[in-house]
């Protein structure tokens, strides 16, 4: 019997491991795990989430009207509501309650940009912290650090004793899913009693830049919006999700100057000087109801998107003004269904001339799924883009805050809005949309083209723009990031 070679022994009963079997065993390993983290951080967001009873008794059209009682009240004992569209005054409005805050300033933000009007707010929060006003800022964890320029700023707040400076939601690749829920709030209240609500992000950009929209709410307290603001801010505060920062940096010689930009800027406004009384301030209200999605690092239950179909459902003319609308098929159909029985259903968002969002791309090459007998479809044709998140309901319900009319304002962020129950403010509201937006708007046919119009023209979109829009689409980032 002839010997069994060596060599050949080896080769049968003996795996020799080269580098390219090495290669392409770490390649497959990194493959799985990618397809893993990234089906651990959908699979959750793919489960039913609705509104259960007690949910929904929270935001039917019942529990967000005004009683007899608080409606027959006198009027010097009401809440109040002021309309603040985007502009240098309604900034210069904001830092007049930051300067008069006498015990706390509340603020909770999505974004703030590397612009002027960010140095002069959080500059003046520091003004206000010297004055030993206690002052808690809760920002997102991903998107929304001071950083850049804004950093120095940054971290001397979250170096001053009065100041409470906090991530909701920091990067944490332990949690998958939780990669994707950001804090959109863009909330301040001062002393309890002046709170300033909507969809403003910080930043010169998001006064002067975008078509947007705040509500201030005075004369409150305790048991009104102020109450309900600061119990969910010490929600955010006190949840493991948020995390407190501080730094050691002191840079005194930046802080001064900081501070008397910020004094240099503010000193040329007229609400430097104005005498001012927030129990005079806007209209009085029946009723204003504080809302917000859940606190949790997953999917949640759509209770503002509930609020507005329940108030759509019985009403005669219902009015949404979103900078975009992504819905899933399930949504549209039910919008739809709640605009054939409500008899005047307006829906007002961007066009594709000048949008700057990417969840944008979504909406338009989806938008026939949109079009209605039911449905008033107008595309805004300023140049600069609408940020605005409205809503207002028979003349007599607003709904003003940061929820967009998409998936993910209604099951992901964190949010928050006022319901105002009153048709005095809410006419105030109306007379906006329709001067501002339905005005300077077109209407999008059944054929999925622009109705014509004698005072509103069509703009031509760039073709680059329309390629980027169109890669957006094709490659799905829309829904992975938007």
């Amino acid at each position: 019997m002839k010997p069994l070679n060596k060599k050949r022994a080896v080769t049968l009963y003996e795996t020799r491991i080269s580098c390219g079997y090495i290669v392409a065993t770490v390649v497959c390993y990194v493959i799985a795990a990618i397809l893993w983290y990234a089906v651990a951080a959908v699979a959750p967001y793919t489960a039913v989430k609705t509104v259960g009873a007690s949910d929904n008794a929270r935001v039917t059209r019942d529990a967000l009207s005004a009683t007899a009682e608080q409606i027959a009240a006198d009027e010097q004992t009401k809440e109040r509501a002021l309309l603040m569209p985007s502009s240098e005054l309604s900034f210069c409005r904001r830092l007049r309650a930051v300067a008069d805050a006498q015990c706390s300033i509340d603020y909770m933000i999505y974004d703030s940009y590397e612009q002027d009007y960010s140095y002069y707010f959080y500059a003046a929060l520091l003004d206000a912290a010297d004055r030993g006003v206690k002052v808690r800022i809760i920002v997102d964890g991903k998107l929304g650090r001071l950083s850049g320029t804004l950093d120095t700023l940054g971290k001397l707040l979250q170096n001053h004793n009065s100041v409470e400076f906090y991530y909701f939601n920091a990067v944490n690749l332990l949690d998958p899913a939780g990669l994707f829920v950001l804090l959109h709030d863009k909330v301040m209240l001062v002393d309890g009693q002046i709170a300033i609500v909507g969809g403003v992000n910080m930043g010169t950009g998001a006064f002067l830049g975008n078509y947007d929209m705040e509500v201030m709410i005075s004369n409150s307290g305790v048991q009104g919006c102020g109450g309900a603001i600061a119990r969910y801010f010490n929600a955010l505060a006190e949840d493991p999700l948020t995390t407190r920062i501080v730094s050691d940096f002191v840079d005194l010689a930046a802080k001064t100057r900081y501070i008397d930009a910020y004094k240099e800027f503010y000193g040329q406004s007229e609400f430097a000087t104005a005498d001012i009384d927030y129990k005079t301030q806007g209209v009085a209200v029946d009723k204003v109801t504080f809302l917000t999605n859940e606190i949790n690092d997953g999917k949640k239950t759509p209770i503002i998107l509930q609020a507005v179909y329940n108030l759509t459902e019985n009403s005669q003319k219902t009015t949404v003004v979103t900078p975009y609308t992504l819905l899933e098929n399930d949504k549209k159909r039910k919008l739809k269904r709640l605009a054939a029985s409500c008899g005047d259903f307006t829906l007002i968002t961007n066009s594709l001339y000048n949008t700057r969002n990417v969840a944008f791309a979504d909406y338009y090459y989806t938008r026939k799924a949109y079009i209605d007998d039911n449905i008033r479809l107008l595309e805004f044709q300023a140049d600069d883009q609408l940020h605005a998140k409205m809503f207002t309901f028979d003349g007599r319900y607003s709904m003003i805050g940061s929820f967009n009319l998409d998936e993910r304002s209604a099951h992901i962020d964190t949010e928050s809005v006022v319901i105002i129950d009153s048709p005095a403010f809410t006419a105030t509201v109306d007379r906006y949309i329709e001067q501002t937006f339905i005005n300077n708007s077109l209407q999008v046919g059944k054929n999925n083209e622009y109705l014509p119009s004698e005072t509103v023209l069509a703009h031509d979109v760039p073709m680059s723009k329309r390629i980027l829009y169109g890669l957006y689409r094709a490659l799905g980032i829309v829904r992975c990031l938007i």
